[in-house]
Order: structure tokens, then sequence, then C-alpha cells
């Protein structure tokens, strides 16, 4: 394996690291996620001050440690630093949640280019977002990275009788699919047909033209219960970002 490399990236987190190093998780083009140190970063005048925020999309190079198996960032280009989302709570939080989930399915599995394209676009539309419009572009994320991630449940089908579903679907907590109404027994997240008819005609758009296609408020806030649900079962644990940011996101 070659000692130095370039490729390009999504910072994660970063973290602090002794007084001036910082710490970083990126999410690579060709790599995975990987961490790496960026010496100095914390220093007022180091160029890896700003461009090694979170979500700032770069283009980063690479030395490989052998010995202790660890990468240090020798140089680093920004490709966009998204201002629109580090500037604006709604959008940070959003963000925060994709990563998060990135981080805790430990990149859904996904080394391939598929992950880190979908989050970068995201991102970008995230930026440029009108307000209002930020649950559409989380929701798109979300549902899209269960898919790579071989977690998105079927939506026309009861998992337990396997008839089919037209209507309304039932997810029991601890469930990664559906319920017909004749099968769920206890409390479950609703997803209306509105919801379901949505992700079933927008999930096969591109998602420029899917962003484009809207809902009924009172179907968005089921979406959002059952989405959130599905997430947090997929990897195993409460996201912190969901948490904290309630009533934001």
């Amino acid at each position: 394996m070659f000692r130095t490399s370039f490729t390009q990236a999504v910072v994660l987190y970063r973290h602090r690291v002794g007084e001036i190093h910082k710490g970083l998780l990126l999410l690579t083009l060709d790599m995975g996620m990987i961490r790496a140190l960026a010496h100095g970063a914390y220093k007022m005048r180091s160029r890896f001050r700003t461009l090694t925020e979170p979500f700032s999309n770069i283009k980063v190079y690479l030395y490989h440690d052998p010995v202790k198996d660890q990468y240090k960032i020798t140089d680093v280009e920004s490709l966009s630093i998204f201002t629109g989302i580090q500037g604006n709570m709604v959008k940070f939080f959003t963000a925060s949640l994709w990563a998060e989930v990135i981080i805790k399915s430990y990149g859904g599995g996904e080394s391939s280019a598929e992950l880190f394209n979908l989050f970068r676009n995201a991102l970008k539309y995230l930026d440029s977002a009108m307000p209002g419009s930020e649950h559409y572009i989380s929701q798109q994320f979300l549902w899209r990275f269960m898919a790579l991630s071989g977690f998105r449940p079927e939506l026309s089908v009861c998992s337990n009788c396997s008839v089919e579903i037209k209507n309304m679907l039932f997810f029991p907590a601890g469930e990664l699919a559906p319920f017909c109404s004749k099968c769920i027994k206890g409390k479950c997240s609703r997803l209306s047909s509105g919801a379901r008819r949505y992700l079933q005609t927008t999930l096969r758009l591109p998602l420029s033209t899917a962003l484009k296609v809207r809902l009924m408020e009172e179907s968005v806030i089921s979406l959002k219960q059952v989405t959130f649900q599905l997430v947090q079962t997929m990897v195993e644990s409460p996201l912190n970002t969901i948490k904290s940011g309630m009533g934001i996101l």
C-alpha cells in the first residue's frame, strides 16, 4: 500500500487532540470512513482550521503510518464549505443527524462511492434549501441510506401475514418491517397512506426530482416519526441528535 494518497472526503466529526491538533473522522469517496490527524489545525493561522470543520467537502492529502496504522493529513483543498449549513440551526442539526447515522452504522457497511455521493449531494441541497424544506431532504437521505445499507422496508406487504397493504402501515418498536392493522399488537408507529405513497413514488426518482414533491402536514408528521424509529432500530442505538434536536428536526 502506498504511504501517500489523496481522496475526496466530507468531515463527519472533529475533536481536539492536545492543544492544537485536530482529530477528524472522514467519509471518503473511495476509502470508506477513516480517522486522520490534522497537526496544528487549531492554530489561529493554520490553513486546516476552517477547512476541516464538520460537513466540509474537501480534497485531502494523506500520509499513512504503517507502524501505527494512522493517517496524517498533509494538505487540504476546499471543494465546498456549505456555509448555509454552518450558520443555520435546523440545517446543522439535520446534517448532524445524517452524520450520526453514518457513524453509528459504520458507514452502513458501504465502502463504495454511493454513500459518499448521496451524503455530499444531500448536503448540497440542504445548504441552499428554503426554510421548511429541510425535512424533505432529510427523509430522502435517510430512506436512501437505509436502501444502501440493505435495511429499507418493503412498503406494500405485511411482514407477518404477507397480505398486500394498500393503506396505513404499522411499525412496532424494534421492527424494521411493517405490519397490517390485523397483525399489530401493542404500541406502534403509524405510516399514513399518503406518506407510504410519497415514499413509493419519490424513492424511484433522482434526488433532485424527488425533492420537488410535497406532503400534507399530517403525513409529514407520520413520516418523521416512523423514519426516526426505523433508523434508531437500524443502528441499534438511540440517536443523540434526535433527542437533543427535539422540536428542531
